[in-house]
């Protein structure tokens, strides 16, 4: 077990630490209806776009 560790160990903490980026940036962003971020960053897009379509004369 020592040798498996000290052979693939970085590899497993490198694995473990991007999925646990992956999970905590999922909790914050939300799916765009909940979360912390995810609200605000759809208005900001959807207020871009309403924007730019209003610039553009489409």
């Amino acid at each position: 077990m020592q040798e498996i560790m000290k052979e693939y160990g970085p590899a497993l903490i490198t694995v473990v630490a991007i999925i646990a980026l992956i999970g905590i940036v999922s909790v914050v962003v939300g799916d765009g209806t909940n979360g912390v971020i995810g609200p605000a960053f759809t208005r900001l897009i959807e207020g871009f776009f309403e924007k730019a379509t209003a610039a553009s004369g489409i």
